[in-house]
């Protein structure tokens, strides 16, 4: 268990830095940032809200004393806290304005005889006020347990989910199409004519003995055999 007033003033500067995504409601969803962590924007929040968010989600007991069932408001706060003088009061205490069940609260940032606080308590807040700036009467301070599991702004590191960068891929490996095969070359293709094949490339000589042996057998054929 901590002492978690520091980390409660450090998540309310939190809010003030990211105010652009908080909303001031009454409505149903004014307490819905609570058990959602890490905080998930557009947040919305009244007054007493914001402060028992602020608790939550440092890790401190729930400051209306209902054990963060979403429920709560000034009231409950008054009903709740321990009263305070105002030259007690720490950072991390609340100040509830207005009597009877209040009108308004706000955290405490800085002690002193005008002690300064962080207000939810319109559209465009949380902002840093002075109790002077608003100064509604009666100014009680409360006081509240603040030991538990210690939260503050710098967990939000360890819950980034890693997004991977689009623009830095896996080295392309650029692969070249296999060379073809090799070859024989081509066979010379046949002639038109099939004939030409068997031309002969030069003219026969016929020798004259082999001439004379042709002369005789063309005799004897036109004698015939009664010649």
């Amino acid at each position: 268990m901590a002492n978690c007033k520091p980390a409660i003033v450090e998540w309310a500067k939190w809010a003030v830095a990211n105010k652009a995504h908080f909303n001031y409601t009454e409505g149903a969803q004014r307490m819905t940032a609570i058990g959602v962590f890490p905080p998930k924007f557009p947040m919305f929040a009244d007054c007493s809200a914001f402060v028992t968010w602020c608790y939550w989600v440092a890790g401190a007991p729930d400051p209306n004393g209902l054990g963060y069932n979403h429920e709560g408001y000034t009231g409950t706060l008054l009903g709740h806290g321990t009263e305070i003088p105002l030259q007690l009061v720490e950072p991390g205490d609340v100040i509830v304005y207005g009597p009877s069940t209040g009108w308004h609260t706000a955290l405490v940032i800085e002690a002193g005889h005008d002690p300064v606080t962080i207000s939810h308590g319109q559209q465009g807040d949380p902002s840093i006020v002075k109790v002077s700036q608003d100064g509604r009467q009666p100014q009680r301070y409360l006081r509240f347990s603040t030991e538990g599991t210690l939260r503050t702004p710098q967990a939000l590191e360890v819950h980034k989910v890693a997004t991977p960068d689009l623009h830095k891929t896996a080295p392309q490996v650029h692969q070249t199409a296999p060379e073809a095969p090799q070859t024989a070359p081509a066979p010379t293709p046949a002639p038109a004519h099939p004939e030409q094949q068997f031309a002969p490339t030069s003219p026969v000589t016929i020798g004259w003995p082999l001439l004379k042996e042709i002369e005789h057998i063309a005799h004897e054929v036109i004698k015939g055999p009664d010649a």
